[in-house]
């Protein structure tokens, strides 16, 4: 530290001084295991990259001891300190209160900020509404407060977490759901103000310690490092922990929707499309499985069976959030010529294997079968159409294009029909702002996006919570990257709630769409039961 102690004093109040360690990682997640009790702390995340991921090098990255945790429901909002270097970027924040001026009301405690964002009244254009108060002031106040001295990697710190489906009521106004049964809030986000990563392109584990000056604390920050470094270091000299099985009494599986009122439902969507008012839907359901494993151990299994660019383990104050998912959310660049874009994936086929082997002529064969399917084009058209308007809601003029259009990308198990869609984004606007515009995918709504999501919203039977949001993370300097929740599940009290859906369309059969659903939800429900 002694190194760094003379760039540290120098730092100005609101700046970040990353300071970077090499240490040996090995596999991301045993390391992630002896960090956090085998998963079972709270207030740790761990985001994983296994395979092909368009556009960016190949990070793993986790953190176990977050400075803050962030959340908010409706207009409510709580930023709270986890750590002593959280309590001092409260107070720092709160010195400023004009970063709080788009609240209503405004408490500032010494280990929380709790507040109501300020409402909106009256019919506004687009682009009004994308400036008005929401949810999303909450976490440019946090993250856009401070600034790096110097950025390492393409993460060093920010914020990283969930965003529900249900934040899309921040912007859009739907029909109320008919129940929440788990009661995901808005969002759930931590400020990482330390990580591990692992850089998979040359093999290097790293752990990165941000010393976060605020108000003339130079020797709170070093000490405050100091420590974190020691604890990775000190962590890193054991072996990873078990898993213990529960033993206790278990909940029965079950679901929200049974298949004779999902092929209603189905029914009920053709119905619309025959109406003309949608030309496509995606509807989902949940199923409830008991879950005497530990979390982590699901996730080693759901890892190895769906291996995808973005897997994640979240353990939250609401529920434990893991998941395997193939498909990029949204993503913005952040310093210099900032770029926005989206890559909707439709269109799938099993990989071409002969005795467990990939064969090159059976898979080159499902590949073309994939590319010439009409009802698969189809589809996969009407949603490079939707990510295309999408974009052009924060691009500057004439920058949109589909710089990748009907190519395969293929993963252990599957192949994937994919696009690429992306643009400048405004300079009047900020990641967070491109979120909200785009929110959320149409792979997981439909089209008209608008119009499906209030039919979802009348026929499915609970909220969405965190499935079909984002695991996200947004940095300091503006760089945004997600997945779509997908391909996930929750646990909480030994119950994990998987939830899965379909497209339907003009020519969809109830039964088939049932089974998608199911297909869907294989691999999780495997990983539970340790199949």
């Amino acid at each position: 530290m002694d190194d760094y102690r003379q760039i540290i004093h120098s730092a100005e109040p609101g700046q970040i001084v990353p300071i970077v360690k090499r240490i040996d990682i090995g596999d991301p997640l045993d390391f992630f295991a002896k960090l956090t009790d085998y998963g079972r702390a709270k207030n740790c995340c761990l985001l994983e990259s296994r395979e092909y991921l368009a556009g960016t090098s190949a990070l793993s990255f986790g953190t176990a001891r977050p400075a803050l945790y962030l959340t908010g429901t409706g207009s409510d909002f709580c930023i709270q300190a986890l750590s002593k270097t959280g309590k001092r970027m409260l107070g720092y924040l709160a010195g400023d209160p004009k970063r709080f001026a788009f609240c209503e009301s405004v408490t500032f405690e010494p280990d929380r900020i709790v507040g109501r964002i300020r409402p909106t009244e009256g019919t506004m254009d687009e682009q009004t509404r994308l400036r008005s108060t929401n949810q999303m002031d909450v976490l440019r106040a946090v993250a856009f407060a401070f600034r790096l001295a110097s950025k390492p990697f393409r993460v060093t710190c920010g914020l990283l977490g969930a965003l529900s489906y249900d934040f899309v009521d921040q912007f859009e106004r739907l029909p109320a759901s008919e129940q929440d049964v788990l009661g995901n809030p808005d969002y759930e986000l931590f400020f990482a103000d330390n990580i591990f990563l692992m850089d998979h392109e040359n093999n290097q584990g790293y752990v990165v310690v941000n010393c976060i000056v605020t108000n003339g604390d130079h020797e709170a920050a070093v000490a405050e490092a100091q420590d974190a470094f020691d604890y990775y270091f000190n962590m890193a000299r054991f072996q990873p922990p078990k898993g213990k099985r529960h033993d206790g009494p278990l909940p029965p599986a079950s679901t929200d929707t049974s298949q004779p009122e999902y092929e209603n439902m189905v029914r009920t969507a053709k119905q619309h499309i025959l109406d003309g008012d949608i030309f496509q839907v995606v509807l989902s359901r949940t199923i409830t499985e008991p879950c005497p494993d530990e979390p982590l151990d699901v996730y080693k299994r759901l890892r190895k069976l769906n291996p995808s660019p973005y897997m994640f383990y979240l353990n939250m104050p609401s529920a434990v959030l893991m998941g395997s998912s193939p498909e990029l959310n949204l993503r913005v660049s952040g310093t210099g010529p900032r770029h926005v874009e989206i890559r909707p994936i439709a269109g799938t086929k099993p990989r071409g294997r002969i005795d467990g082997e990939i064969d090159p002529d059976t898979d080159f064969r499902y590949e073309a079968e994939l590319k010439l399917d009409r009802k698969e084009l189809a589809e996969h058209m009407m949603l490079v159409d939707l990510a295309r308007n999408d974009i052009a809601r924060v691009a500057d003029p004439g920058s949109r294009v589909v710089n990748e259009l009907l190519t395969v990308e293929k993963y252990e198990s599957v192949q994937h029909l994919v696009s690429n869609v992306k643009g400048a984004l405004r300079p009047d606007l900020d990641a967070l702002s491109a979120y909200l515009a785009t929110m959320n995918m149409g792979t997981l709504t439909g089209a008209p996006k608008i119009e499906a999501m209030k039919i979802i919203r009348k026929l499915e039977k609970n909220k969405r919570g965190y499935y079909g949001g984002a695991v996200m993370y947004l940095t300091v300097d503006g760089q945004f990257d997600s997945c779509i929740t997908i391909r996930s599940l929750q646990v909480r009290d030994h119950t994990a709630y998987i939830r899965a859906g379909a497209g339907i369309v003009h020519d969809s059969v109830p039964k088939t769409e049932f089974e998608e659903t199911e297909h869907k939800a294989r691999s999780c429900i495997r990983a539970i039961r340790g199949q």
